[in-house]
């Protein structure tokens, strides 16, 4: 069985949660203790640089070894410099490297997680949000070793004295075992030199125009990173070539004569500053640093202050004179970094300027990432983890200038704000050339590289530059196949990034021609994954062209057996006209139920005798079973579940053996079937059952969410009310807050450093705010778990049912749609935005959506996993066309699934985690309880297909419910993945009258404990 995880960061890679460094950063998860968490070392590390014109390749081989008893994961992650996307991906398969091949993203994660819980070894590498890549490893076998290689092509800048420079980041904190740097810079006129090095012995030796360094060493800790700095001849054009099917691939770099016009600033400057929590990311400093050369230069300006994160506010106007700023630079140095990050807040009502400059790391992680500014914005980046697509947009679109203070001085970066540069306005006379990019207008400081496709054997074009639209200098470029050697560099995969590139500053226009050229040149980007899977069967059945080792036996398989092993696909909608039929007599049928009855007397049922003949015993613990053959089972009990319903449709099926989740291979497997007060243990293996005694009262059918006291309410008897408990939490942290919000909010800033990474902290605190009425600070903190991981969907799950709870309707929107973006494959991505859509007021694009979730195409695991969330995503599209009549057209649903069924009392209950087994618990005034094993109570009480992993979500619904008090539990059975998102999160809607003109919804959120069984309260209400 796979183990449980525990995040890690190796403390050989930056073990900070911000990233100081470009370097890669490995977190371990599944290490339990001391011994595992420091057990995964580098033990081998080969990087290999060739440096061929301004371009640089970079291969860096790595070996990670596991000298503990336990298989762990890892999930090693790289923040890549602008414009540099990974090209080359390969994984240790059986002892050798097998390098992998590009996928559309949403698959390539599909397809990952699907291998990966049949154990076998998929590596997945992913562009996430900005410019960082991340590639999971599994197995890190025990006692054993993984290696993968990754490598990327890097277009290297000039600084103003036409030097170009290559930077290598070192800084591990660890020795390493075996370490080898060789570097290769080929036909280079002038002599590199060395502006660091890792250490002394290290040095570039000639060979002819080629100069090779190259160092080996044993347990070995580099003091310094490796940067070298080429000069260039500005009288002399670079030109690198590249053959072929049709034409050649070209690289032109030529240095044009350095011209600029001095700027103007304006009087007027909007000054908005980044303060999310990811600022705490960036080097202020620099910032500070750049923004006082601005300021001694114009010497006496206004300057007004907004300050963005979740919000956007103006935080002062500041007139400055004779270059004094003093107010305004203490000011920044004391600001407070909180909340996530939403550029749609900004607007000009609120800061109006003639001119603006914003300080950002450019992700925009709880809004969209536009700003509503009319005048030029100049975006200043000095974060390693950056989105360079959109600050380049919202500069680009505004007329303002992008600098990136990562690889630039602040001098540099200074003058280059502080002058109207010349620029590359386009190319004349280049009818033989075709697909040239940059293809816009770009700022030249010295130099300039073009990369294109040249149809003829030679041509020659020119290249225009100028200011504006006026050209004032010219540059003729001749390219002749026979006069230019072909480089020994990808040519075709430079040109391929830099069109990529541009197409990425208007990303949703040109998504689709990413994907197509990504695939086709195997670069990593928003939407293409690399992936390397174990076995031929495997790209078969996934429809996955293999790398080039295992294309001749994928071509021989392919004409024989390929429809027999290519994964199935299907959609929802014949089980949903099924389900709709039963939902139909369900609701027609009625069920008799006298008042007098419930006042009679309940017997507990006999417990029954487990296998030894020991009546007195409790629990019989069944057999080690293997984590494979409980999957099977719980399978087989689902499939044979929904087929005793369906023959039946309102008859009570036969209560059905449950696993129960354990966190390891030697625990046993059993299941909980809850009759009256007591409990059947039965064995998924042995079928022993066994009993549990209980009470109403037992911690058992009443338990406590862990970490959460619950303050119970008893409301006014017969009341159609809901009324759900006020949930806080117990952790240490909440005892420190105390206090008015004023004083508890700095008293959480204080607290936050030793809780920064963990999102029940700002859950938690978040609750606590909102409690107290401060509805801004509540926000404010719980936006943070955006800004805590890139492109993690269970945190986002989890801030959804928040932003749900507490009103915030616009805001679920935007996460729900990025978790959409992120898991498409999902059924349950595209019924959260839909519900975030209504929750909205806009109902049509809620049904839309809805409907999706029926029409989609899923893989046979995912459709086996969600089997039964037709019956949920049903009863909601019919909601939406009863309430909403006229607001929706409901022509584009099959008119099969249309029925009307409203119903007096409707819960559902969602969660945030995949993997996960969670059950709905409720019980009726009669004190029958309905849940899994009882899935339609006497009273009429009806629960949904039971999920016993994946997200849910799952149902409780009654036409007619007698008067009386409703119970709502959870009973948590763990989850297999406790990682940086924390414990599992589930949200429980509560509605009365449900699809009709008086109905009601609560909405509760819980953070679950894993080993916690029993019921956990979630709310209670008189009907």
């Amino acid at each position: 069985m796979r183990p449980s995880k525990t995040l890690l960061i190796l403390p050989l890679l930056l073990a900070t949660f911000f990233v100081q460094a470009q370097m890669p950063v490995l977190k371990v998860q599944q290490a339990e203790t001391s011994e595992q968490k420091d057990a995964v070392k580098l033990k081998k590390l080969n990087i290999d640089v060739q440096i061929t014109g301004n371009v640089a390749t970079t291969v860096m081989t790595m070996t990670f070894h596991n000298s503990s008893n336990r298989i762990l994961e890892g999930e090693l992650t790289f923040p890549m410099p602008e414009g540099v996307s990974i090209s080359r991906y390969a994984l240790d398969i059986n002892g050798k490297m097998r390098e992998a091949v590009p996928v559309e993203k949403a698959k390539a994660t599909e397809v990952f997680e699907s291998i990966e819980r049949r154990r076998v070894d998929p590596g997945l590498l992913e562009k996430v949000e900005g410019n960082n890549f991340r590639t999971r490893i599994y197995p890190l076998p025990a006692n054993g070793s993984r290696t993968i290689i990754v490598g990327y092509e890097e277009e290297l800048g000039f600084n103003s004295n036409n030097v170009l420079k290559y930077h290598l980041p070192l800084d591990y904190n660890q020795a390493i075992e075996s370490f080898t740097l060789k570097t290769t810079v080929f036909e280079s006129i002038i002599k590199p030199e060395l502006g660091e090095q890792p250490d002394g012995s290290f040095d570039l030796k000639a060979n002819g125009n080629t100069y090779v360094g190259e160092i080996n060493k044993t347990n070995y800790q580099p003091k310094n990173g490796l940067t070298i700095n080429l000069p260039k001849r500005n009288d002399l054009t670079e030109v690198q070539m590249q053959k072929a099917s049709t034409g050649y691939y070209f690289l032109v770099n030529v240095f044009p004569k350095t011209e600029s016009r001095r700027k103007q600033w304006s009087n007027q400057i909007g000054l908005i500053w980044d303060v999310s929590l990811s600022g705490l990311q960036r080097n202020t400093e620099k910032e500070i640093e750049l923004l006082d050369l601005i300021i001694k230069q114009k010497q006496n300006l206004t300057i007004q202050l907004g300050l963005v994160n979740n919000g956007f506010k103006n935080a002062g106007t500041f007139v400055i004179s004779n270059g004094n700023w003093t107010q305004l630079k203490d000011k920044l140095k004391n600001l407070v970094y909180d909340g996530g990050t939403n550029f749609s807040a900004i607007n000009t009502r609120s800061l109006q300027a003639d001119e603006y400059i914003l300080f950002t790391d450019g992700l925009s992680t709880f809004g969209k990432n536009t700003v509503s500014l009319n005048k030029p914005v100049h975006c200043i980046n000095t974060a390693l983890k950056a989105d360079y697509s959109t600050l380049k947009f919202i500069s680009m679109k505004t007329g303002g200038q992008f600098v990136n203070l990562n690889s630039t001085s602040v001098t540099e970066a200074f003058k280059q704000l502080n002058q109207q540069n010349l620029q590359f306005l386009g190319i004349k006379n280049g009818a033989d050339v075709r697909q040239t990019y940059p293809s816009m207008k770009v700022n030249v400081n010295g130099h300039f590289s073009l990369a294109g496709i040249m149809n003829e054997f030679n041509t020659e074009f020119t290249l225009q530059f100028g200011f504006g639209n006026t050209v004032v200098s010219e540059q003729v470029v001749r390219l002749n196949a026979t006069e230019h050697a072909l480089s020994s560099i990808d040519v075709s995969r430079v040109w391929a990034q830099k069109k990529i590139a541009e197409m990425d500053i208007q990303y949703e226009d040109n998504k689709d021609d990413i994907s197509v050229l990504s695939k086709q040149f195997g670069i990593v980007t928003r939407n293409t994954s690399l992936i390397v899977l174990e076995n031929l069967d495997d790209y078969l059945r996934y429809d996955i062209v293999p790398p080039v080792e295992l294309q001749q036996a994928y071509n021989t398989v392919l004409k024989q057996r390929r429809a027999a092993i290519l994964e199935r696909k299907q959609d929802l909608i014949n089980a949903a006209v099924t389900m709709t039929k039963e939902l139909k007599t369900w609701w027609n049928t009625d069920f008799y139920y006298k008042e007098s009855e419930k006042k009679k007397e309940r017997y507990p049922d006999p417990g029954q005798r487990d296998v030894h003949g020991d009546p007195s015993a409790n629990i019989v613990m069944a057999e080690p079973a293997r984590e494979s053959r409980r999957r099977e089972v719980a399978a087989d009990q689902a499939r044979a579940r929904n087929r005793a319903e369906s023959a039946s449709q309102v008859r009570m099926p036969a209560p059905v053996a449950k696993q129960a989740l354990t966190n390891n291979e030697d625990k046993a497997l059993n299941e909980v079937v809850v009759v009256g007060y007591s409990a059947q243990r039965k064995s998924a293996v042995t079928g022993s059952v066994t009993t549990i005694r209980g009470t109403a009262s037992s911690g058992f059918l009443e338990g406590k969410v862990a970490g959460v006291q619950v303050a119970k309410t008893t409301p006014a008897p017969q009341q159609l009310a809901i009324i759900i408990p006020e949930f806080k939490s117990d952790k240490d942290y909440m005892k420190n807050l105390v206090g008015k919000p004023d004083s508890a909010y700095q008293i959480y800033l204080k607290m936050r450093s030793t809780y920064i990474s963990t999102p029940m902290f700002y859950f938690d605190v978040a609750n606590w705010f909102y409690q107290q009425k401060d509805s801004v600070r509540a926000l404010t903190i719980l936006s943070n778990i955006a800004d805590l991981d890139l492109e993690n969907a269970d945190l986002y799950k989890t801030l959804a049912y928040k932003l749900k709870q507490t009103g915030n309707y616009k805001d679920e929107i935007f996460i729900t749609q990025k978790i959409l973006q992120w898991r498409p494959m999902d059924a349950q991505s595209y019924r959260d935005y839909a519900l975030a859509l209504a929750d909205n007021g806009q109902y049509q694009a809620a049904l839309d959506n809805l409907y999706k979730v029926l029409t989609q195409s899923y893989n046979a695991q995912i459709a086996d996993r969600d089997q039964g969330i037709e019956e949920i995503v049903i009863s909601e599209i019919n909601n939406l066309i009863a309430k909403q009549g006229n607001n929706v057209s409901a022509k584009g649903i099959d008119k099969r699934l249309i029925q009307s069924l409203p119903v007096d009392v409707r819960v559902v209950l969602n969660w945030n985690k995949n993997d996960t087994d969670i059950d709905l618990w409720l019980t009726d005034p009669t004190g029958e309880k309905g849940f899994y094993g009882n899935s339609r109570t006497k009273i009429g009480g009806r629960i949904s297909n039971d999920f016993t992993s994946g997200y849910g979500p799952e149902q409780f619904m009654i036409k007619k419910a007698i008067k009386g008090k409703y119970k709502i539990e959870v009973n948590y059975y763990g989850d297999r993945q406790i990682n940086i998102s924390g414990p599992t999160t589930v949200t429980a809607e509560i509605y009365t009258r449900y699809a009709t003109g008086k109905q009601q919804r609560k909405v509760i959120v819980l953070p679950m404990a894993a080993g916690r069984s029993g019921g956990n309260l979630v709310g209670e209400f008189n009907f």
